[in-house]
């Protein structure tokens, strides 16, 4: 209460008249002082004469109005700091939501690209199908092996786009997912993109604290590291590996997402999360990717994302997310 009226006067200050308001205080203040003076003379068993009454006259008009000019002045800063931080924290927000928007069209493109991948061998397959039950079906029981091939295949497409488009769709961000879920959803979306590249991907889940379910938003971050780590690797390399390991802890779940790539050169560790920022062709990289990841991690999950080191991979990124309403451990594994 106290401080909404403090800061109710601090914003109203500013508006008045500065002289004006430090005649108006100044006076008060020497009528005050009389009264005051006088009874604090008789407390104190001390003779009241004209001296002290002149004193208690000259006392408030001495040293209240350079007080009074310097709280004004003060206010007054006050105020002004008040709304340039009210400003840059409107700016800073705008300028998350924009960049927010960004990562997510930037991603959209490699996800459509994914899509491609994932779309490729199952066309192939049903064109195949529609050619042999053309050509070659030549009783009842082969042309429905062949339209179940198709139908099969279709199916999968089908769900495909189911996948991407709840990826995308911003609803669904804060739903709880299982991390075998999440797991198997950035599978489906990137496994085999990953795969085309002739990299292998090992996914591990360590639940002998228990199960998790977690905010659906963090597989955004997981297919950005991902992403990176797909692109990270020299065409001559060879025995290319990409792991991701989730582990439940006893007061967090820890994500590892590591590669043996080409790495990060130290010169460039401290700068990998700023906005911007990239080391891929403009062509093939918008800087904002591992930023939003940070951002998500922190302003979300209430975590810490970093570069750390782990077993034989080159480049190694460690999520840690403490337990709460977006991350819960929801029972221990049955022996």
């Amino acid at each position: 209460m106290q401080n909404s009226l403090f800061n109710k006067i601090i914003k109203k200050l500013p508006h008045y008249n500065t002289n004006l308001i430090i005649f108006i205080s100044t006076f008060i203040i020497m009528l005050s002082s009389i009264p005051l003076v006088y009874l604090l003379i008789l407390l104190l068993g001390v003779p009241y004469s004209e001296s002290i009454f002149i004193l208690s006259i000259l006392a408030p008009i001495l040293i209240s109005p350079p007080t009074l000019f310097i709280i004004l002045k003060l206010a007054s800063h006050m105020k002004q700091f008040k709304d340039e931080l009210h400003n840059e924290i409107e700016k800073n927000k705008t300028k998350d939501v924009l960049l927010f928007e960004q990562a997510r069209f930037a991603f959209m493109g490699e996800m459509i690209a994914n899509i491609s991948h994932q779309w490729k061998q199952p066309l192939n397959t049903i064109n195949l199908a529609v050619l042999n039950a053309k050509l070659s079906a030549n009783s009842e029981e082969e042309r429905i092996k062949y339209f179940n091939i198709m139908e099969s295949n279709v199916a999968y497409l089908a769900s495909t786009i189911d996948d991407f488009m709840s990826f995308f769709d911003k609803r669904e961000n804060l739903e709880m997912k299982s991390i075998s879920y999440i797991s198997n959803e950035v599978q489906d979306i990137i496994g085999i993109a990953i795969e085309n590249k002739n990299i292998d991907f090992i996914i591990k889940i360590d639940k002998q604290l228990g199960a998790i379910e977690i905010a659906s938003s963090i597989s955004q971050v997981i297919l950005n590291l991902l992403s990176n780590a797909k692109d990270a690797f020299d065409k001559k390399a060879s025995k290319k590996l990409i792991s991701l390991e989730f582990i439940a802890g006893k007061e967090d779940l820890k994500i590892y997402c590591c590669d043996n790539g080409t790495g990060i050169s130290s010169d460039i560790k401290e700068r990998i999360f700023e906005p911007y920022f990239t080391t891929k062709e403009k062509t093939k990289g918008t800087g904002i990717g591992l930023y939003m990841s940070k951002q998500i991690i922190l302003k979300l999950f209430e975590g810490s994302i970093m570069l750390t080191s782990k077993d034989k991979f080159t480049t190694c990124f460690k999520i840690s997310i403490p337990y709460s309403k977006n991350c819960k451990l929801t029972k221990k594994e049955e022996k």
